[in-house]
C-alpha cells in the first residue's frame, strides 16, 4: 500500500513538471521545447487515467503542475497587492485548484467516452471540452493550451487556420487518442496516429498559410519606450521623462523617415495623476511638432486608458474592456462587485466598450495603418481581439502592459509567450509596449523577438514591412463551427454504442 502511493506520487510529481516544461520556458531548446511536451503531457496524463490510475492522482498531477507554474504568484500578491503571505498563498492555491479541476474535467471526460467508444470518442470529447473549457470557462488569468505552438513560427503559422484554442484541442485530442488506443490493447502504430495526424495538421497548415490571400504591403516606423517607472505609482512630470526618452530614441534612429510614418507607442500606465478624457491641444502639437502618431497608456476616472495624437485629427480614445478579474474589477452583479470592494477597500475598473472604428488611423504615403489596443490582460483573449480587429478594421495591433506587478519573476515572458498567436491568427504584426520589459514585435508569420529583461529601462525602434493575412481565424463561426463539428462526432458515436432492443 505505501509503495504504491509513493509511486503514484512520483509519477505525478514528474507529470507535473512536464505540465511546467510546456510553459515555463518560453523559446528553450530553439522553441522546440514547449510544443513537444504541449503535446507529450495529455497523453502520458491520459494513458495513466485510461489504464485505471484514480482520477483523484490526474486532478492533484494537474494542481501541482499549476502550482509549480505559478510559483510567482503569491510574492506578487504580497508585493504589489498588499496582502498578508498567508493570504496570498491561499490565493496561489486557489487559483490552481479551478484551473486544475476544469483541466480534470476535461480528462474526466475523454475517459467517459473512451470507455463507451474507444479512441475516436475520447479524442473528440477532449477536444470538445477543452474548447468549452478555455472559451466559455472563467478563468481569473486567462490562457491557452495552444499558446505553447507560438514558439515556432511554422507551428504558429497553424494558428490562422485553427485559432489558439483549436490547437489546444488538436493537442488533448491526439494525446487522448493515443492514450486510449495503448489502454485498450492497440499496437503502438494505432497509438501513434493521433500524434501523427496533430503533426500532419502542423505542417499542413503551416505550408498552406503561404496560399492565404493578402492585402497590399504596409510600411511603418514604430519608436517604443519601456520607462520601468513603479507599478502603480503617480507622480508629476512622467509624461515629461517620457518625451525626454522619445526625444533622444527619435534623434538616434533619425526619426521620422520622409517615405513612411513613425509611431510612437508608450506602455499601459506610462502617464498617470491625470483625467486624459478631457480635450487637450497641446497633446496633439506634442506629437505634431515631432511628426509622429503618438500612442501611449493612460487614465481617466475609474477606467484605464489608451490614447492616440497625430497631427491634424481628432484625439483617439480607448478604455479597456476587459478588467482583469480581482486585479483590476471585482467579479460578480454590482451589489456583489460593490460589497467587495468595500470589504476588501478596492477600486474596481470600469469597462470600455467595443465599438466600431475603434482604430487609431496612423496617415502614411506608405499607406494608411490602422491600428487597435489591446490593453495589457485582453490580448490574452482570442475572441476579444479578433472582433475588436473586425470591428476596428485594424491592419495592426499594439499591446500596452504594465508588467511591473510581476517584479522579476517569469510572469512576463509567460505573458508575452500567450499572447504571440494573436499575430498568426489574425494575420498582423502585434507590437508590444511595456512599462517595465519585455517589449517586442510579434510577426504575423510566427517570428518574434522580445527585448531586455524584467524591470530594466530601454528605447527600441524597428521598421515594419507587412502584407496583412486574411487568416480563416478572423471568422467568427471558426470555434462554434469546430465545437459543433466535434459535438456531432460524439453524438453520433454514442449513439452507435447504445444498446438495441431485439425486435
Amino acid at each position: 500500500m505505501k509503495t504504491g502511493w509513493l509511486l503514484s506520487s512520483f509519477s505525478s510529481l514528474v507529470l507535473a513538471a512536464v505540465f511546467v516544461l510546456a510553459f515555463r520556458f518560453p523559446g528553450a531548446l530553439g522553441g522546440w521545447l514547449e510544443p513537444a511536451m504541449a503535446l507529450l503531457f495529455p497523453l502520458l496524463l491520459l494513458d495513466g487515467l485510461f489504464k485505471g490510475r484514480h482520477a483523484g492522482w490526474t486532478w492533484l498531477t494537474l494542481v501541482a503542475g499549476l502550482v509549480l507554474l505559478y510559483l510567482w504568484v503569491p510574492q506578487t500578491l504580497a508585493s504589489k497587492g498588499g496582502l498578508p503571505f498567508g493570504a496570498a498563498l491561499l490565493g496561489l492555491v486557489l487559483l490552481s485548484l479551478w484551473e486544475g479541476t476544469g483541466l480534470w474535467l476535461v480528462a474526466m471526460g475523454a475517459r467517459w467516452m473512451f470507455r463507451r467508444t474507444g479512441a475516436p470518442g475520447a479524442a473528440l470529447a477532449a477536444g470538445l471540452i477543452l474548447l468549452a473549457w478555455e472559451t466559455w470557462g472563467f478563468h481569473v488569468y486567462p490562457w491557452t493550451w495552444g499558446a505553447a505552438f507560438g514558439s515556432l513560427p511554422w507551428t504558429a503559422r497553424a494558428a490562422a487556420f485553427l485559432g489558439a484554442s483549436g490547437l489546444s484541442a488538436l493537442a488533448w485530442a491526439s494525446g487522448a487518442w493515443a492514450a486510449a488506443a495503448l489502454a485498450g490493447g492497440g499496437s503502438p502504430r494505432r497509438a501513434l496516429a493521433g500524434p501523427g495526424v496533430a503533426l500532419g495538421v502542423l505542417l499542413l497548415a503551416g505550408g498552406f498559410w503561404y496560399l492565404l490571400p493578402r492585402q497590399p504591403e504596409l510600411r511603418l516606423d514604430v519608436a517604443l519606450i519601456q520607462p520601468n517607472f513603479p507599478a502603480g505609482q503617480r507622480w508629476v512630470g512622467m509624461e515629461g521623462e517620457m518625451w525626454r526618452r522619445s526625444d533622444a530614441l527619435l534623434k538616434s534612429q533619425g526619426l521620422p523617415q520622409a517615405d513612411r510614418a513613425t509611431l510612437l507607442l508608450w506602455p499601459e500606465s506610462s502617464v498617470l495623476g491625470r483625467d486624459d478624457r478631457q480635450s487637450d491641444p497641446r497633446l496633439a502639437r506634442e506629437a505634431a511638432s515631432r511628426g509622429v502618431a503618438w500612442l501611449y497608456g493612460t487614465e481617466g476616472g475609474l477606467f484605464n486608458l489608451v490614447r492616440g495624437e497625430v497631427a491634424e485629427r481628432p484625439a483617439f480614445l480607448f478604455a479597456k474592456t476587459e478588467p482583469m478579474p480581482f486585479g483590476e474589477r471585482m467579479p460578480g452583479p454590482e451589489p456583489v462587485r460593490r460589497w467587495l470592494d468595500q470589504r476588501l477597500g478596492f477600486l474596481s475598473q470600469e469597462p470600455g466598450e467595443l465599438k466600431p472604428d475603434c482604430a487609431f488611423v496612423v496617415p502614411s504615403v506608405a499607406g494608411e495603418v490602422r491600428v487597435h489596443p489591446l490593453i495589457c490582460s485582453e490580448a490574452l483573449l482570442p475572441e476579444r481581439t479578433r472582433r475588436g480587429l473586425a470591428l476596428s478594421g485594424a491592419n495592426l495591433l499594439s499591446n500596452h502592459t504594465n508588467d511591473g506587478w510581476f517584479d522579476r519573476s517569469i510572469a512576463t515572458d509567460l505573458h508575452a509567450a500567450q499572447i504571440r498567436l494573436r499575430a498568426t491568427e489574425l494575420g498582423v504584426p502585434l507590437v508590444r509596449a511595456t512599462l517595465t520589459g519585455k517589449s517586442g514585435i510579434f510577426r504575423e508569420d510566427g517570428r518574434f523577438e522580445l527585448w531586455g529583461n524584467p524591470l530594466t529601462e530601454g528605447a527600441y525602434a524597428a521598421t515594419l514591412r507587412w502584407r496583412p493575412v486574411r487568416t480563416p481565424a478572423r471568422v467568427a463561426w471558426l470555434l462554434p463551427g469546430f465545437m459543433a463539428i466535434l459535438l456531432a462526432g460524439c453524438v453520433l458515436l454514442g449513439w452507435k454504442v447504445l444498446p438495441r432492443n431485439p425486435r
